[in-house]
Order: C-alpha cells, then structure tokens, then sequence
C-alpha cells in the first residue's frame, strides 16, 4: 500500500523546503489544483508555511511526520481525507522519550553547558574593562581639564606686586613654574627678589638717581634698589648718585 498523500508531502517538503505548487504536483504525480488544495488544508492547520515562493515544514508539521513514519497504520489518500490524518496525529499518545539520555546526548549537554558558561565569564570579563575604560576615560577628563587650567594660568600670570621674594612666590606659584616665567622673560630673577618684567624695564630707565631722589621712589622701588646694590648691579658714584653697572 503506498503512502497516503500527506505523508508524501510531508516528506518531500522536509526533503526539499521551498517547493513550489507546481514542483511539488510534478513529484506527487497530482494535478496542480489538487496539489494546491492539499497545501491550502496542511498551511490553515499549521503543518506547513509559506518559504518564498514555495513551502516548508513548521514545527507542528515535523511532529505530524514524525507520527506518521512511527505508526503501524498507513493511510491511503482515497480511503482517509486529509482531515482524518490530521485529526488521527491529534489524537494520537507523543512518543515516550528515554528517561535517560544516550551518552552521546549526555556529552553534548554538558559541551553546551560548559560553552554557556564560558560565554557567560567572557561578558563578565566585558563588562568589568568596559567599566574600567569608563572610570579611566573619566580621569582622562579630569587630568586635561586640570592640565588646561594650569595652562590658562601660566598664560595669564600677574604677579600680586611688581616686586616679590623669591621664597613668597615660589610658595604661591611653585618653583618649576616660576622658573619657566623666568626663562619667558615674563619676570627676572633679582637676587633673592623676582620683579616683573616691565616694572625693572622702567625702573632701569631712571637711571641714574641722585642721592635726594631715593625718597621720591616707590615702596617697591627703594625694595628693588637696596637688592640691586647688594648684587652689585648699582654702585653710589662719588657719594652723589646711583649708577647702573650691568650691561
């Protein structure tokens, strides 16, 4: 007895997913509306889908062959209409599986399972760099904001008085810092005083001083004055004035 239509395109389309109507009429031997109609009836029970322009198996569909090739009973397609079949796979007791697993199965489980484990150390391990490239980029922030405002300072430095201690700006500024000032002959380096730039410039200018004329300089002048003479860049010349003797 040969097998009933259903099987047979049950069969075909596990086979061969995605044959059309007419594909699948020319292997069954049927004319194309039959055949069609026999896809309409398996497609509105769910047994098959639409896969482009042809069809394929849905799961539904795999378990009704899957019935059909267990069982004893063959239906022929002109004794039993499609319904039946269908209606007979509903019925029907599911297969009893094996309590338990071959030992091949058992292998595969336990390959899966130590491959979910793996990817699941992996996203761990993701997770925590991503949160360190976090915190590292937030600290990378921070450091080029700070190194941007002690640029911004460095270019906008004024000292508080014209005339300062070394040891008191050191203090205020830092040493490396004042000393890069120095080499951009933003302020020089007077004995243990630092002065402004253009505040030693004019100061200069007034050279030389009479004697009478100390008393009319600045506070931070007569300051400047006593280190320069102490660093032997002024001299008193004849008891009468003060005259300049660096280059």
């Amino acid at each position: 007895m040969s097998k009933p239509l259903v099987h047979r395109v049950l069969e075909i389309l596990r086979e061969n997913p995605g044959l059309s109507v007419k594909e699948l009429s020319t292997l069954l031997d049927i004319s194309v509306e039959r055949t069609r109609g026999l896809l309409y009836k398996l497609k509105s029970s769910g047994f098959i889908e639409r896969a482009g322009k042809g069809y394929m198996l849905t799961e539904r569909g795999l378990r009704l062959l899957e019935y059909l090739e267990r069982s004893k009973t063959l239906l022929h397609p002109e004794e039993k209409p499609v319904e039946e079949t269908m209606r007979i796979h509903e019925e029907a007791p599911k297969p009893t599986l094996p309590e338990t697993p071959t030992t091949g199965s058992t292998q595969v489980v336990a390959e899966l399972v130590q491959f979910q484990n793996v990817i699941v150390d992996l996203k761990r391990r993701v997770e925590a760099l991503e949160k360190r490239i976090e915190e590292l980029e937030w600290a990378l922030r921070n450091l080029e904001k700070a190194v941007q405002a002690k640029q911004k300072r460095s270019e906008s430095l004024v000292l508080e008085e014209p005339v300062m201690f070394y040891s008191d700006v050191v203090n205020k500024y830092g040493q490396v810092y004042i000393e890069k000032m120095i080499s951009e002959n933003k302020v020089k380096k007077v004995g243990a005083l630092v002065v402004d730039s253009e505040f030693y410039k004019e100061f200069k200018a007034k050279f030389p001083i009479k004697i009478q004329d100390v008393d009319k300089l600045s506070h931070h002048e007569k300051i400047l004055l006593d280190e320069m003479r102490r660093e032997a860049i002024v001299v008193l010349f004849a008891g009468k004035e003060y005259r300049l003797v660096e280059e």
